[in-house]
């Protein structure tokens, strides 16, 4: 029994401190009196508060002894003591059901403290407004107008009780971000002034015109009317805007790398830029001939709608014909690329080449070759020396030929003045590449001992070849 006794005793000592009640046989703090004008609402253990801070609690209430007044008796935590003389007092209101605190300024510690127990003086304390004081300043029909505005204001709240939560719930939050908007708008004092006075110039403009006005306002109606209408498609907007700003952002990021790289290159373009400008020049000059090559185009488009469609018909029946010709093509392509690379002897054989039939044998013992022929002729050119007048089992060193002769062989060539010979085919009979009379003592070369010169001719550029004699092979058109 003496174990739930004491149980019950500290279960509602416990209640009593929650609450905000004095401990018991506590010693008592520095307490100082107030006398309020009006405290019906303050109670005992209400709040004493600086700037919000709770720094004591009511200890006590009386009757002023010098006038109609409610003497309040608190007590301030030893961190906030001693409270100086030019404090000030003021009661404030908690919430819209009354509950009162005492709001308090500490002084300046200039000020003379005020002793234990003593009172704080009348001059400084500032009486409370109520708000049916406020309401009281207004003239009758503003007070019914009123009335009205907060039986209109209690409708239109009905049903929206999670709404009006909710916003409540939000208002720390808004009360902080309008915090940091007027620190903004504040640091811009001088441009807020001027909005707002250019904002009465330009209401003052709008109802000099108010036809304009009107107009403006029905547009106005009809743009959010039109928005509305679009609602799904703006939230679609709304809903997908964050991906785009992120992949803007990539883009941005590397249009700004393009643009540092493309930098240098648009720094070598102006000298282009600049003498682009005698060009548009000319090209301005010639303009009118360009339009009226492209007005003269308009017949041929006309009759391309009827040509373009039969051509690709005609094209589309040549596919198979073209698909046969390319084994005949593969083997005629190689040979004509042949022709075409020995251009110069082939035109030296179809000019002189009938030039060598057409001489005849004259008459025997007929002078001047007046009288009849007597058949053709074929001119030949029989080289002399050694190898003429034998046989020989291996090559002299003095033999030079070259039975692939190269293009402009025979033409003069500085290789061909140093060696006094046009390329050979190989010169391993003489030793290796050596120039005229190599070796001979006498400055002007001959005798028995004198050879011609020799240097080997290189490959022959035919379709990628890189031997000393050309291969035609047929081209594959097939991948």
């Amino acid at each position: 029994m003496v174990l739930f006794a004491l149980s019950c005793f500290g279960l509602l000592l416990f209640l009593w401190l929650s609450f905000g009640g004095p401990i018991p046989f506590k010693p008592k703090g520095y307490r100082v009196k107030i006398a309020f004008p009006q405290a019906i609402q303050l109670g005992l253990q209400a709040d004493v508060r600086t700037a919000g801070i709770p720094v004591g609690k009511v200890v006590s209430k009386d009757l002023y002894s010098h006038g109609n007044r409610t003497v309040a008796t608190i007590q301030l935590d030893p961190r906030f003591v001693p409270l100086h003389a030019d404090a000030r007092a003021i009661l404030r209101q908690k919430t819209l059901l009354g509950e009162t605190f005492i709001e308090l300024t500490p002084g300046t510690k200039s000020a003379p403290p005020i002793p234990e127990g003593g009172f704080l003086s009348n001059a400084q304390v500032v009486p409370n407004v109520y708000l049916d004081q406020v309401l009281q300043a207004f003239d009758p029909v503003t007070r019914q107008a009123f009335r009205h505005w907060q039986q209109d204001l209690a409708a239109g709240a009905q049903g929206h009780g999670q709404d009006l939560n909710d916003a409540f719930g939000t208002l720390p939050g808004f009360t902080a971000s309008a915090s940091d908007l007027l620190d903004v708008l504040n640091s811009q004092s001088s441009a807020v002034r001027a909005l707002f006075r250019n904002t009465g110039v330009t209401f003052a403009a709008l109802n000099q015109n108010r036809a304009a006005l009107h107009d403006l306002i029905v547009n106005s109606g009809q743009v959010f009317q039109a928005t509305s209408d679009q609602r799904n498609a703006l939230a679609q907007t709304f809903k997908i805007f964050p991906t785009f700003l992120d992949e803007s952002k990539a883009t941005f990021a590397k249009l700004q790398t393009f643009a540092v790289n493309t930098h240098p290159l648009i720094r070598e373009l102006r000298p282009v830029a600049r003498d682009l400008v005698p060009t548009l020049r000319d090209v301005r000059a010639f303009a009118p001939d360009l339009r009226n090559l492209f007005i003269n185009l308009d017949p041929l488009i006309t009759v391309s709608r009827t040509g373009l469609p039969a051509l690709r018909d005609l094209l589309r029946g040549a596919k198979p014909l073209l698909a046969a010709l390319d084994p005949f093509l593969e083997q005629l392509n190689p040979a004509l690329q042949w022709l075409e690379f020995d251009q110069y002897q082939v035109s030296d054989f179809i000019s002189n080449g009938a030039f060598p039939l057409t001489k005849t044998a004259p008459t025997p013992g007929v002078p001047g070759g007046a009288g009849p022929s007597v058949g053709h002729v074929l001119r030949t050119l029989g080289p002399t020396g050694v190898e003429s007048a034998g046989i020989f089992p291996t090559r002299l060193s003095t033999n030079r030929g070259n039975a692939y002769a190269s293009i402009l062989a025979l033409t003069e060539t500085p290789q061909t003045a140093k060696f006094g010979l046009p390329p050979s085919f190989d010169c391993r009979n003489a030793g290796g590449e050596v120039t005229p009379n190599e070796g001979m003592p006498s400055p002007f070369g001959g005798g028995p001992q004198a050879h011609p010169g020799c240097f080997v001719q290189g490959p022959l550029p035919f379709l990628g070849n890189t031997g000393a004699f050309p291969h035609v092979n047929p081209a594959n058109y097939n991948p």
